[in-house]
């Protein structure tokens, strides 16, 4: 079953309430699979997620909430275009400071070109989950 992104964005937020307690983390990828892979991990993790394909996308989905952004995780390539860390940095404008922002890829050239942490793809979950807890200064699990 294929469901438009933005229909799941809306779905998962509203499953996943955003909490001052849970720290909120975007996720911005434009393969279902992987979105929804990444949200599960996020959410097992203790965390809020909502799940987006762009920046627009998560600002409309937040709204007034868009404050509350801790970390962004990021495809580097969005619908074929590389816009993965422009998204990133709407967002981190828009909200008026930097967030914590880790870039995925499967792209084995690009890691030079970018000014965040990048993964490469398929990556171990774990590396993730020590890289938000890092950043966050976050025990949850």
């Amino acid at each position: 079953m294929t469901t438009p992104m933005s229909a799941m964005a809306v779905e998962h937020a509203s499953v996943t309430p955003v909490s001052t307690v849970r720290p909120l983390i975007v996720v911005i990828e434009d393969d279902y699979r992987s979105s929804m892979a990444l949200t599960m991990l996020i959410d097992d993790w203790g965390y809020s997620c909502v799940a987006a394909r762009s920046s627009r996308e998560v600002v409309k989905t937040l709204g007034h909430r868009l404050s509350k952004v801790s970390a962004i995780i990021t495809d580097v390539e969005i619908d074929g275009q590389m816009r993965g860390i422009r998204d990133a940095l709407a967002i981190a404008a828009t909200i008026g400071h930097s967030v914590p922002t880790i870039i995925t890829t499967g792209h084995s050239d690009f890691a030079a070109a970018s000014p965040f942490p990048v993964i490469r793809k398929p990556f171990d979950p774990d590396i993730l989950h020590q890289w938000l807890m890092h950043k966050l200064g976050s025990t949850l699990s």
